[in-house]
């Protein structure tokens, strides 16, 4: 420790008595650690787990209920949802203790209560089995059950925002206009915001947007009402109810398996259901069906957009090039203190001690630059929150990624002078004394 207060002692002297360089090598670095974690923080956010100690037990069946003759485009699958009544037969016959049916809604809430003018807002149609799934909370009362599902209950759980602006209290028991329809309020969300919200279709607001309303998505298809979320049809007529028809999908589907064998039951029962349906002529395809993670349902959608990826590696780039020019200016440091380094082995100082004391210069330049990418990391997420993006509004560095910033400076530092400090001790003593007269 002694040592280590000595190495820095004289390595504050020597960046002190060259502060051209020295600010050079900060500013270098400041600015390739600051662009790189800017974009960092950007995919970080992007990939962050949307609920914690849940997700790795959600998982996205997929079945390939379209016809053979069906040209499925990039961007265009009907394959990401389910038909309504393939959804149907899962929450009936599937070996899965939770599941839920799902899709978003953007419904005009008529004027009623507190309510002068009507105004639109949006929200989810699911089943009850959703707010224990996904850890929905409630402020008031309570969500509904699966006997109120079976019985077409018109029911609704309000989130906090339109509540407060239907008036808060005493909507439990009340009865709220949505979409033209009557429904009764059984309980009032508290907050929940996934993100990525990846319950959607991930077509539209994927990082940003809140639920303002969960209704019963049988009730919803019933009546017909409007979603937002994708619809694809498949069928060469108009049937009476596209919601319930067997050649429209639009329906999310997410089950909630505990273990590997529960996965496994799922999927031969998954497989089992596509050869049934198959043999009765409503698949034409033979693809398997499967059951996918939360975690790789987001990469298969791509959750983080090209462009993105392209920046993060620009920057990263960017980074490198600082770092080179780091070690080359870092080399041309050392190379010039040949003389004092040479005096200081020839008094006794060991190339290891020598190594140590060069590096701990690195190291003070290290944080700085670290506290120098801190600021322009905060000024670039500045930026991207400025950009219109769905996902800008959550460009913010917490504590970890700034410990990461400075920790990242410093170790970066470090490497680029460490085989300039090797090569500047390097070569026999005598040599060095004479090469620096």
């Amino acid at each position: 420790m002694y040592m280590f207060g000595y190495y820095f002692a004289l390595a504050r002297t020597r960046l002190m008595e060259t502060k051209g360089m020295s600010a050079a090598l900060v500013l270098a670095l400041g600015l390739g650690i600051g662009a790189s974690m800017t974009m960092l923080t950007v995919v970080r956010t992007m990939t962050w787990d949307p609920l914690p100690g849940r997700s790795e037990h959600l998982y996205h069946p997929f079945i390939d209920a379209l016809p053979t003759s069906y040209d499925v485009r990039p961007g265009m699958d009907p394959r990401v949802a389910l038909t309504w009544v393939d959804a149907q037969n899962l929450l009936r016959q599937a070996p899965a203790s939770h599941q839920t049916a799902l899709a978003s809604a953007r419904l005009l809430v008529d004027a009623q209560r507190s309510v002068q003018i009507p105004f639109f807002t949006q929200g989810q149609y699911v089943t009850a089995d959703a707010f224990a799934m996904f850890g929905i909370p409630m402020a008031q009362g309570r969500a509904w059950t699966r006997e109120d599902d079976a019985a077409h209950a018109r029911v609704v759980v309000l989130g906090q925002d339109l509540a407060a602006r239907l008036g808060s209290e005493g909507l439990v028991g009340a009865t709220v206009r949505l979409g033209g329809q009557a429904f009764r309020v059984v309980g009032v969300a508290g907050p929940w915001s996934p993100r990525p919200r990846f319950y959607t279709d991930l077509q539209q607001d994927v990082f940003k947007g809140r639920e303002d309303f969960f209704i019963p998505i049988g009730v919803a298809a019933e009546m017909q009402m409007a979603v937002s979320s994708s619809v694809f049809s498949w069928s060469s007529d108009k049937p009476l109810n596209r919601l319930q028809d067997a050649r429209t999908s639009w329906v999310q589907f997410w089950a909630e398996l505990p273990d590997a064998a529960s996965v496994e039951q799922y999927e031969r029962f998954l497989g089992n259901y596509a050869r049934t349906q198959h043999q009765a002529g409503r698949f034409d395809r033979t693809t398997a069906p499967r059951m996918v993670s939360l975690k790789d349902f987001l990469v298969e959608h791509r959750i983080i957009p090209n462009e993105v990826k392209l920046q993060l590696a620009l920057c990263l780039g960017f980074l490198i090039v600082c770092l080179l020019n780091m070690s080359a200016l870092i080399f041309a440091r050392f190379i010039r203190r040949s003389h004092e380094i040479s005096v200081r082995r020839a008094l006794g100082a060991r190339r290891q001690d020598v190594i140590y004391q060069l590096c701990t210069e690195a190291l003070i330049i290290g944080g700085l630059g670290g506290a120098v990418g801190l600021i322009v990391a905060e000024a670039g997420l500045y930026l991207v929150r400025m950009q219109p993006e769905d996902y800008a509004s959550l460009a913010n560095m917490d504590l970890s990624m700034a410990a990461l910033t400075v920790g990242l400076a410093c170790v970066s530092s470090v490497i680029a002078a460490f085989f300039p400090a090797l090569r500047a001790t390097s070569g026999r003593l005598a040599m060095q004394i004479k090469a620096s007269e």
